[in-house]
């Protein structure tokens, strides 16, 4: 798997993977990355104006990771996403003023309350523009969000309103039953994400525990949802990837025997994919204290964030 030679990260390991519909989950395995503050240290605090977000990192000595393009959501206030990842230095608060706005008509600022995501993949992919994600335009991914929605019956609602998807009963539904599939496993610290059989994202946390905090987010928000506004738009294939029946009556051994020769045939057959995938520019946007955020981009047209301490990759959101 070059990309991840590439990239550094040549201490991982693919476990038994986890296959529901057309999204199939490799869980990636490993020990913890690096030296930054755990994910019960950092937390949203408030909107401060249109655009900005705050969060607060209470880790006396860490600095700690914001993951790429979570997005906070409340029927109270308008609701924000990160442009991008972000660092908040050990013991303090940060303002991110390059935020989106993702409700085109909703007024009034979020507070700590809000629930939280991660935008879909495609919108995503529009924040991979150094000169969009860096703009101080709490409007700019507005454009984005009504073609992201055209054609799944809620356009016709008038505006650029992210939330008119996620709070449609049935797809809410449907969300949270989706992302109740998948579960970590031990030592997982991330995924290689995948549609009917294609690679479409590689996430990478700096721990299991990051991990166990931020990928019902990741399931459910980004790659759900994806995958739910495609298949409402018949662009969806149907899954190349069929997990072999189990037995009712298969015991402990059985089970863990199929599903360790089915991880074995995508490793032989499937994941050799990911060997094309190229990073083709590398742009390094900020460093904060021991840390420093490079923007990636791939020969596919995709990319996103990792983030490195010294020589050490520790945090990596791409997507393809």
């Amino acid at each position: 798997m070059s990309i991840f030679k590439t990239l550094k990260f040549e201490d991982i390991e693919i476990g038994d993977l986890q296959s529901v519909d057309e999204m199939t989950i490799v869980p990636i395995l490993g020990g913890e990355r690096g030296d930054v503050a755990k994910p019960s240290s950092l937390s949203f605090r408030r909107t401060t104006s249109y655009g900005t977000m705050v969060f607060e990192n209470t880790d006396p000595a860490k600095e700690a990771i914001v993951p790429a393009n979570i997005m906070v959501r409340s029927r109270a206030g308008q609701d924000h996403a990160m442009s991008g990842s972000g660092i908040v230095m050990k013991n303090q608060s940060r303002s991110f003023d390059n935020a989106c706005c993702i409700e085109q008509t909703q007024g009034g600022y979020l507070d700590e309350s809000g629930d939280q995501d991660v935008l879909p993949i495609n919108l995503r992919k529009a924040l991979l523009d150094p000169e969009i994600r860096s703009l101080h335009s709490y409007d700019k991914l507005w454009g984005k969000i009504s073609a992201w929605m055209k054609g799944v019956n809620m356009s016709s609602r008038g505006s650029a309103h992210l939330r008119y998807f996620y709070d449609t009963p049935d797809i809410k539904q449907a969300l949270e039953d989706f992302a109740a599939e998948f579960e970590p496993v031990e030592n997982q610290i991330g995924a290689i994400v995948m549609f009917s059989g294609i690679p479409v994202g590689i996430e990478i946390m700096p721990s299991s525990d990051h991990w166990e905090a931020y990928w019902k987010l990741l399931i459910r928000g980004c790659y759900g949802a994806e995958m739910i506004r495609l298949k409402m738009l018949g662009k969806l294939k149907s899954s190349t990837l069929i997990l072999p029946d189990i037995p009712k009556e298969a015991g402990p051994k059985e089970v863990q025997k199929i599903l360790t020769d089915f991880t074995q045939h995508l490793r032989e057959e499937v994941l050799p994919i990911l060997e094309n995938i190229k990073i083709k520019t590398q742009r390094v946007v900020n460093t904060d204290g021991t840390l420093q955020t490079t923007l990636l981009h791939t020969s596919s047209g995709g990319g996103g964030d990792i983030i490195q301490q010294g020589d050490m990759p520790v945090y990596l959101s791409l997507v393809l």
